[in-house]
């Protein structure tokens, strides 16, 4: 995996979590908010997505999205 492929589709906020966490795409991750805890897998995003949010794949199989500010 090259070092663009690590983040793929992360920019602005977001990256700079990831990137503070040591959390690249495809990593088992462990989130805490003050929404909860999540534990589940980074997804890729999508070039033109938002710079705002981290995309978790959860045990469940259920995709969400984590306010990169709130981690």
């Amino acid at each position: 995996m090259s070092a663009n492929d690590s983040y793929r589709g992360y920019r602005g906020q977001a990256l700079e979590t990831l990137k503070a966490y040591d959390a690249q795409v495809w990593s088992d991750v462990k989130v805490k908010t003050d929404k909860g805890s999540f534990t589940g897998i980074v997804l890729p995003r999508s070039e033109t997505a938002d710079q705002h949010h981290i995309v978790l794949k959860l045990r469940s199989g259920y995709n969400i999205g984590v306010a990169a500010r709130s981690v």
